[in-house]
């Protein structure tokens, strides 16, 4: 599992009291989840709109679905099937339809890997829109996987479950997920491994140089760097693990620390706010 992430497996004694009627329970369970489960949608969505959404959605298809959780597996592989299995039924946004694949968005990448560097009024504001660039730039990647490769890249090397629990959470053989996971890596190492700053201090790619292009494509806002601002995200962005990237040999491997070392996303105050008024309703009894 993602060393960023909270062992679910401790709350298997909530969700059983929860499942079992607990109201209190049921209560601790859904603030403890809801954290890993918005990490989850925002990296399949690549949208913090988008991901509220469905996290929202993945929340209440897991209290819905709680009966069926009788204890004898880990909670937290069956709390990622449920969430996944909804993720994949979610219709597509506006963010991850714009993404037309990945020779256009390497393309982009490529066309402007020679603009001059970003020069900003203030330090606060270079932070921020270089931030800002880092992430809708990487989340962007993912979109240009498919969804069954996103999730077996999310849940194999960031998440970092075996073949066989990937496998079993996606409702496929192991051989079936160990392919897919070699798709989506080499899919990854055909975006960032010779273009990346962050993989490789040699990659001619800079957040800074991206800056002005990604504003004049409507991607980047000025005004309102949403990823930069999102809450859970400090800045300047902890670089410990991206150094740690750039000293891997593999290439895959070397991505997925860029991935791992994302912010520690906090869930919008609005899930917990449109969950809490319905959440009594919603468990099913037994």
């Amino acid at each position: 599992m993602d060393e960023a992430e909270p062992d679910l497996d401790e709350l298997t004694g909530v969700a059983l009291a929860a499942r079992d009627g607990d109201q209190a329970a049921l209560e601790t369970l859904c603030r403890q989840v809801q954290q890993p489960m918005y990490r989850l949608a925002l990296r399949f969505c690549g949208d913090p709109h988008d991901a509220q959404d469905a996290t929202q959605e993945v929340l209440i298809r897991l209290v819905t679905h709680l009966s069926s959780f009788e204890g004898r597996s880990k909670f937290t592989t069956w709390a990622y099937t449920v969430a996944v299995r909804q993720l994949m039924r979610t219709t597509r946004r506006a963010t991850e339809a714009s993404i037309a694949g990945p020779t256009d968005f390497a393309a982009f990448l490529d066309g402007h890997a020679a603009d001059p560097a970003f020069e900003p009024a203030a330090q606060a504001e270079y932070e921020e829109l270089c931030a800002d660039v880092r992430l809708s730039c990487t989340y962007g990647m993912l979109l240009c996987l498919s969804r069954e490769q996103r999730i077996a890249y999310l849940l194999g090397d960031l998440l970092r479950f075996t073949d066989t629990d990937g496998a079993r959470i996606c409702d496929i053989s192991p051989a079936t997920f160990r392919q897919r996971l070699a798709r989506a890596r080499a899919m990854m190492r055909q975006l960032m491994g010779q273009r990346c700053g962050l993989v490789r201090a040699s990659n001619p790619c800079r957040c800074d140089k991206l800056v002005r292009a990604s504003v004049d494509a409507g991607i980047l806002d000025p005004a309102d760097p949403r990823w930069a601002r999102h809450a859970g995200v400090t800045l300047p962005i902890e670089t410990t693990t991206l150094d740690t990237a750039a000293r891997e040999l593999d290439l895959a491997v070397a991505a997925a620390e860029v991935y791992r070392s994302d912010p520690p996303f906090a869930a919008p105050e609005a899930v917990w706010a449109g969950l809490a008024p319905v959440l009594p309703t919603l468990l099913a009894p037994r």
